[in-house]
């Protein structure tokens, strides 16, 4: 069973972090900081992410737990009064191809629809060259946008799940 929760400020928490920036296929998508970046220290995780999990005001991370167990990481971010933003990554190789990913997000939406009435959309933007990831994305209802080129030369596509004004709470 998929569950989502708030991350901690927590040393247990960030070692999860840790193991996962480790993981050689998340490398290939997803950092800390910059791509290519040396290991990851704990006290780089506790500096980045110990205040938005200890004190969410505009970037609210949460932990993505299979029968309680976290396999990955899940966050959303305010980008205005009703556009949010989502980055997400399954960090535990076994969970993954399994509905996970689709899952967390289906049930993120649910949590953003409760606790933000006014968001109309959500958009992720990963790597054009993740097949995983836009499939898992669309899979939770988000549709490709369009492509743009990051800060770092990487080609994303764009990705939006619109909510109805029916939809929301």
């Amino acid at each position: 069973m998929i569950t989502l929760r708030p991350m901690q400020a927590a040393q247990a928490d960030y070692l999860h972090m840790q193991r996962w920036f480790h993981e050689p296929e998340l490398q290939r998508w997803v950092w800390c900081d910059e791509r290519g970046e040396p290991p990851v220290s704990i006290a780089r995780i506790a500096e980045k992410y110990g205040p938005r999990a200890a004190h969410p005001t505009d970037v609210f991370p949460y932990f993505i737990l299979q029968d309680e167990a976290p396999i990955g990481f899940i966050q959303y971010y305010l980008h205005s009064e009703r556009t949010i933003g989502l980055d997400m990554w399954i960090g535990v190789p076994d969970a993954r191809n399994r509905g996970c990913g689709t899952e967390a997000l289906r049930q993120m939406a649910d949590i953003i629809h409760r606790k933000h009435p006014s968001v109309r959309e959500l958009f992720i933007d990963p790597d054009i060259r993740n097949a995983r990831a836009v499939r898992c994305y669309e899979k939770a209802g988000f549709r490709r946008e369009g492509l743009y080129t990051d800060e770092e030369g990487n080609i994303c596509l764009l990705m939006k799940n619109h909510f109805d004004k029916e939809d929301t709470p």
